[in-house]
């Protein structure tokens, strides 16, 4: 893997951006204040403790992800925040900027590996795993002896023992089918016993029992506690509000609507679980693309791209998008003929949002969000075609 992350993804891992994209910010002074099962549901530096600066670290990974970022290109990136924030740190620039840069790659990339692996389709051909031991510089001898292990995928030591199981390891998990178990003799082995050993916590000072070859702090599988906290999150998945004091949203004065909107997007943002009606769309919008729903519908899943493609927008500015598209300056045609790009001005502040339409023309969908400066905002104005 680290092959992989020292020349940038070829491809871009849409799991393992997914996983990335819905921790939230988490400031904390020194390694260890945040538990290894929160790090699946948290995004966190060691000894940065502003949002702010957390927000371009959060950037910087989220780029090496999507565009395949080297290290060598995220230690710019890592220069750049440095300098920006006046950021004092523990240890040397080479060292700093490869453990946050690999930690945050390797542990995504693992949980994006392991939920495709779970999936219905990957275990009805692929019901084994086997834990590879692959080269190190530095290899570990349990890790070792853990190599060539075949279990079952849903044999409970994974919980424990997905790699990577401790900082620069190279192991992996690979899944196997049945044609290859018997192509290759392979036999289902016993799962090894799980031995733990007592740490004490350098932040907490507490103790902790972690298992014998694996690092503090890679204890537990990310992929698992990420897809655990999805199904916790569709069982109190939002739905859009399908009426308002008995009536249907539509037929709610404007300022209500607006009202009921917000508390909507405000739920969204903090159970990032479903779907919700983030404001209405005037006549001019749905006149445009063709459409009679009124309705402009926010998902979590936008809404977890457009916070880590823009963490400098507060949870204020989403809260107000009912308000942008009450105050449009311009519509304008969008990339293609289902979408459109709006402008909007509040408050002296500009932004551009784009809302686009299923194929069947039932529903409008908000797909994302950005401040503008002034300057942009008039360029913006100058090269689109104004339709309004």
């Amino acid at each position: 893997m680290n092959a992989a992350l020292d020349a940038g993804f070829a491809l871009r891992p849409s799991e393992a951006i997914s996983f990335f994209r819905q921790k939230a910010n988490k400031g904390t002074k020194q390694w260890g204040e945040l538990a290894a099962e929160a790090h699946a549901k948290q995004f966190a530096v060691a000894g940065a403790t502003s949002n702010a600066l957390l927000n371009d670290f959060k950037s910087a990974i989220n780029k090496a992800l999507t565009d395949g970022t080297t290290l060598s290109e995220f230690r710019k990136d890592f220069d750049r925040i440095v300098g920006k924030h006046g950021w004092s740190y523990k240890g040397n620039r080479a060292w700093r900027s490869e453990i946050i840069y690999r930690t945050n790659l390797s542990s995504a990339y693992a949980a994006g590996r392991y939920r495709k692996m779970t999936s219905p389709e990957a275990l009805e051909i692929f019901p084994y795993w086997r834990y590879v031991h692959n080269v190190s510089l530095h290899p570990r001898i349990v890790h070792e002896a853990w190599g060539g292990i075949i279990l079952r995928a849903d044999n409970p030591w994974w919980y424990s023992h997905f790699a990577p199981n401790g900082w620069g390891c190279n192991c992996e998990i690979q899944p196997v089918s049945r044609r290859k178990m018997a192509r290759n003799g392979w036999k289902e082995d016993e799962a090894p016993e799980i031995v733990t050993r007592p740490w004490v916590n350098p932040a907490t000072g507490r103790t902790e029992q972690v298992p014998t070859g694996i690092s503090p702090g890679f204890q537990t599988n990310p992929g698992k506690v990420w897809m655990d906290e999805e199904a916790r999150r569709a069982e109190v998945a939002l739905k859009p509000v399908t009426a308002i004091d008995g009536k249907p949203p539509a037929a709610a004065p404007p300022e209500v609507r607006r009202s009921v909107q917000k508390k909507e997007i405000r739920k969204l943002l903090d159970t990032r679980a479903g779907v919700v009606e983030a404001a209405t769309a005037p006549e001019t919008v749905t006149k445009a693309l063709n459409v009679e729903t009124d309705s402009v519908l926010l998902s979590d899943d936008t809404l977890s791209k457009n916070l880590a493609k823009h963490p400098e927008l507060s949870p204020t500015v989403y809260e107000a998008i009912p308000d942008m598209l009450d105050n449009l300056t311009v519509v304008e045609e969008g990339n293609t003929p289902q979408s459109l790009l709006l402008l909007s001005s509040l408050d002296k502040e500009h932004f551009r949002l784009a809302i686009k339409r299923t194929s069947d023309g039932s529903e409008l969908f908000l797909t994302s969000l950005a401040r503008l400066s002034e300057k942009a905002a008039l360029r913006l104005i100058e090269m689109k075609k104004k339709i309004n």
